[in-house]
């Protein structure tokens, strides 16, 4: 029997479930769970509504690892008994495919699917599934959809090294985005909270500088202005508060697109010359052209990232069944263990 933390209507408390075991289509493998990586978007919709999930009763959940138990009849690239790494793209939004349950379907080809190293062990799965979001996420925004270099690309003798301004990089997704730029050849100004700044400068590199964005507003902007010019702005933390500031770093050199890390959920006033662009950036390693790039970031990124140093992992708190996903969700909406992973052990 399957079961499943479900979200029954807005804002309400997951419930668990008993579900029928799915049954996997011609081209669909069926996962037993073992690990579920908590995201924080993932929160923002359970205890939130913020994005609204497509329907209730809705089944979130997007990261997690498990043993493939059953395979469509057209699939040929996976067997029953391998462990694999997954993360659904942002668009799959149907309740077989969420992985707050025992048994997850994933769609061969239409989702992010890679094979777990022989020998790694739980807690390496564990710190690999906190980050696969993220991961893929910063793939496919700075080399999918910019066409930036990746770890282990080249940089050409002679070729000028562009500046980068990551706001946000003590959060998740900055601490990824710092590293893989950095590891690209790329100079990463970028800005974090006192308690994280060696972390931070430890991860962007030598040639990298980092504002405490304690700051007061106005002497954050100034210091970032003077590290510039930037030919990517990113705002990592995409809230009232943040847009606005990394937007005049933008109106400062001219103008230009501000990429985001989350939608707009207010209306916002941006300085003339600035595009605030926002999509699921791991949705760029599915379209055509980008086919090299998604196989490196499933069968080399993600699976041997950490070990050739290009992403590091985060203290990781491990609980135990989904009942505990609901408290989870729960702390993480009020801020708890900010810097923090949280993922879920299955039991058998």
């Amino acid at each position: 029997m399957n079961e499943a933390a479900i979200l029954t209507s807005p804002n309400s408390p997951l419930t668990l479930q008993a579900l029928p075991i799915p049954t996997p289509s011609a081209h669909e493998l069926l996962i037993k769970v073992s690990l579920i990586g908590i995201n924080a978007i993932e929160a923002k919709i359970a205890k939130r509504g913020t994005p609204p999930p497509p329907s209730y009763p809705f089944i979130p959940g997007s990261s997690y690892t498990g043993t493939i138990v059953a395979i469509g009849s057209s699939v040929t690239k996976y067997q029953v008994g391998d462990r694999v790494l997954v993360s659904k793209r942002f668009s799959t939004q149907e309740n077989a495919y969420g992985a707050y349950q025992r048994y997850v379907l994933v769609a061969a080809g239409e989702e992010m699917v890679a094979r777990i190293p022989e020998g790694m062990n739980k807690d390496e799965a564990a710190a690999l599934v906190a980050l696969i979001m993220n991961a893929s996420c910063v793939a496919g925004l700075f080399s999918g959809r910019l066409g930036l270099r990746k770890p282990g690309d080249e940089v050409q003798e002679g070729e000028e090294r562009e500046k980068t301004l990551i706001y946000g990089g003590s959060s998740s997704f900055g601490r990824l985005a710092v590293q893989y730029l950095r590891c690209a050849g790329y100079d990463v100004i970028t800005t974090s909270s006192p308690q994280h700044m060696g972390t931070v400068r430890t991860l962007s590199g030598s040639r990298s500088h980092v504002v405490d964005h304690t700051l007061p507003p106005d002497q954050i902007i100034v210091e970032l202005i003077a590290k510039g010019p930037y030919s990517v702005v990113v705002d990592m933390i995409s809230t009232p508060q943040t847009i606005p500031l990394a937007s005049r770093i933008l109106a400062s050199q001219g103008g230009g697109k501000l990429f985001a890390t989350q939608p707009m959920f207010s209306p916002e006033r941006l300085p003339e010359g600035v595009e605030r662009v926002f999509e699921p950036w791991s949705d760029s390693l599915y379209e055509e052209g980008n086919e090299g790039l998604m196989e490196w970031v499933v069968g080399t990124y993600l699976p041997f990232g950490m070990e050739k140093g290009w992403m590091s992992a985060q203290e990781v708190e491990m609980v135990k069944g989904l009942e505990s996903v609901d408290g989870v969700l729960g702390r993480m909406v009020e801020g708890y263990g900010a810097g923090k992973r949280f993922v879920v052990e299955l039991g058998r």
